[in-house]
């Protein structure tokens, strides 16, 4: 049966309302009404919900101030991880410069000078032997670049090399004097472990924590690896890194991409710098004959030889040619926001990453005290753990031991000046020589701590501890009396000193 419809009113067509109801017989002018307040209701509850149907932040204006809101954020979320793109970061690296800086720049600073080994096992002549065997193996260097890698993949690792089998855990005792030993670099990609999602319980990609790494088709037992794991990411991320770190790029993508973009487009200014603007007469009407364009592109040709050889234009009188330079106004303090921004996110200062001095009544000094702190904890301090235990091995291959109380220094990160240096050395030897005179230590220590520190220029020889038999000079053996020392009497005085310090060249 047909329900009646008012007289002049359209039957409308079946539609389903967010309730399922099905409105066969209403006019169409009433069904969109009802359609129009049932979208405001819905989208009133979502906004209300404060999320979407897919669990995302709806946005609403009528919740609050804007400025509140978490949209904002969202927008600007890429939601995937630039550590998980192994060849836009290997090309980044190659071709950006800046990337270099930014990775490099701190890893050479803090392995700057090498580091220096101590120990009370070993003797100082071992202790020298040892600093010269690292020094020329390369081994400080090649934890450097492992620390690059983890800084530009977000992980990486230290591979030891033996003449053992590499898929039979590590034996350091069995090192033998003389036996092969060496120390390459890798990053995360270049390892691969041994569990997968399918046989680890959590689920994870890859666990870094595996029994064996694949090393190019050879099996590596985990002793013989020493991992490093880049920035360390939330439990939400970790996952989709396999169990590795977050690269520094991560960090700069927004500030990059502007550095880049800036740099772009000063090189588009500048090829269009000057433009030179052609009015000629009866322009259109000349394009439209069959040989106009190439009439025109002859004319502009001429104008321009002329113009770079002769200096001049010749033209015709109703002809009119101008040239318009574009402006660089704002250019500098845009691109100096930009080196500033990326200096914040590296927490390095303009002069590291850029070369550009402090600006103002800035000395800088508080800008690189900051940078060396950042060293310090980001890269220093990591390292120490993995710089020890490939200088047990060295030390294990050199002597057929190593020293448990082995322990190492960096170099101070402060570059001091000619002068300052020369003070600092001033002081430590006066130091040194005030503890000699008052007995705190014997000449061999005195003549070891001079020497670790270079503080007199020269080797002082350490095999004699007392004085030598006293040989007058060529006056005294012809009958001359010896002159008398106008010096106060001391202990360095050589008659009757019994530790006399004897210097070699």
């Amino acid at each position: 049966m047909k329900s009646k419809t008012t007289k002049g009113t359209r039957k409308g067509r079946a539609i389903k309302n967010s309730r399922g109801v099905v409105t066969h017989d209403l006019p169409v002018e009433i069904q969109t009404i009802i359609q129009q307040k049932e979208d405001i209701a819905r989208n009133a509850v979502i906004s209300n919900g404060v999320f979407d149907a897919m669990g995302l932040p709806y946005g609403p204006t009528n919740l609050g101030v804007e400025l509140s809101q978490v949209n904002t954020f969202f927008r600007n979320l890429r939601n995937y991880n630039v550590s998980n793109f192994r060849q836009l970061l290997s090309q980044m690296y190659v071709e950006f410069g800046i990337i270099q800086t930014v990775v490099d720049v701190p890893v050479n600073d803090a392995f700057r000078g090498g580091v220096e080994i101590k120990s009370k096992q070993l003797s100082e002549d071992e202790v020298q032997t040892l600093q010269t065997v690292i020094e020329q193996k390369g081994d400080v260097e090649t934890y450097a670049q492992a620390e690059k890698w983890n800084r530009l993949f977000g992980g990486g690792g230290v591979l030891t090399i033996t003449g053992q089998n590499p898929s039979g855990e590590l034996q350091i005792e069995s090192i033998k004097e003389g036996d092969k030993l060496a120390f390459r670099a890798v990053d995360l990609w270049e390892l691969y472990g041994d569990r997968q999602n399918l046989d680890n319980g959590d689920g994870a990609l890859e666990d870094i924590h595996s029994e064996y790494y694949n090393y190019y088709g050879h099996k590596m037992h985990k002793s013989r690896v020493h991992v490093l794991k880049g920035i360390e990411a939330p439990s939400f991320v970790r996952p989709r890194l396999r169990g590795w770190g977050l690269s520094i790029v991560e960090a700069l993508v927004r500030s990059v991409n502007q550095y880049l973009k800036a740099n772009d487009l000063t090189f588009e200014v500048l090829d269009e710098f000057k433009v030179d603007y052609f009015k000629m007469e009866g322009l259109v009407t000349s394009l439209l004959s069959p040989t106009g364009e190439q009439a025109i592109r002859k004319r502009v040709q001429c104008a321009n030889q002329q113009k770079n050889y002769q200096h001049a234009v010749v033209m015709d009188s109703k002809d009119d040619w101008q040239q318009k330079q574009l402006s660089f106004a704002g250019l500098a303090e845009t691109m100096a926001g930009i080196r500033m921004q990326i200096a914040s996110d590296l927490r390095m200062p303009l002069t590291k990453v850029f070369g550009i001095s402090s600006a103002g009544f800035n000395s800088g000094e508080d800008d690189i005290e900051n940078y060396n702190a950042m060293v310090e904890s980001s890269v220093r301090a990591k390292a120490k753990f993995g710089l020890i235990n490939m200088i047990k091995l060295r030390c294990q291959q050199k002597f057929g031991y190593f020293p448990d109380d082995l322990t190492i220094e960096f170099k101070p990160l402060r570059v001091l000046g000619a002068e300052q240096e020369e003070n600092v050395k001033n002081a430590q030897h006066a130091r040194l020589m005030a503890t000699w005179q008052a007995g705190g230590m014997t000449t061999k220590e005195f003549k070891d701590a001079c020497n670790r520190h270079n503080l007199l220029g020269i080797q002082l020889d350490t095999s004699i501890d007392k004085l030598d038999t006293f040989t007058p000079d060529e006056g005294e053996a012809a009958g001359e009396p010896k002159a008398k020392s106008t010096s106060p009497k001391s202990k360095l005085d050589a008659p009757k000193a019994k530790n006399a310090l004897v210097m070699v060249d």
